[in-house]
């Protein structure tokens, strides 16, 4: 996800299924994680690229099927279309 231009808040939320996975951002300079699922990696890439990763052992039916979406929170609200995750070869 990349923070859309001229924002103030550098700041998305990860969502799985319209359940929030992580929350990330930049405070103070610092990339920060807030209430992250253990079960996805979350990164700052840089002060305005964000992302979250499914680990390939976390990559089971479980995830077949998930809709995901991820949303700015600043001024305005900014999201991704939802995507499907699919699954091939399981």
């Amino acid at each position: 996800m990349f923070i859309p231009p001229n924002q103030v808040i550098n700041a998305v939320t990860f969502y799985r299924n319209n359940t929030r996975c992580a929350s990330i951002g930049h405070l103070n300079g610092n990339c920060v994680t807030v209430d992250a699922n253990p079960r996805y990696t979350s990164r700052c890439l840089s002060e305005f690229i964000y992302t979250l990763t499914i680990p390939a052992e976390n990559m089971t039916e479980y995830e077949q099927g998930s809709v995901w979406r991820c949303e700015y929170f600043g001024n305005g609200t900014f999201k991704s279309s939802d995507a499907t995750l699919t699954i091939v070869g399981m």
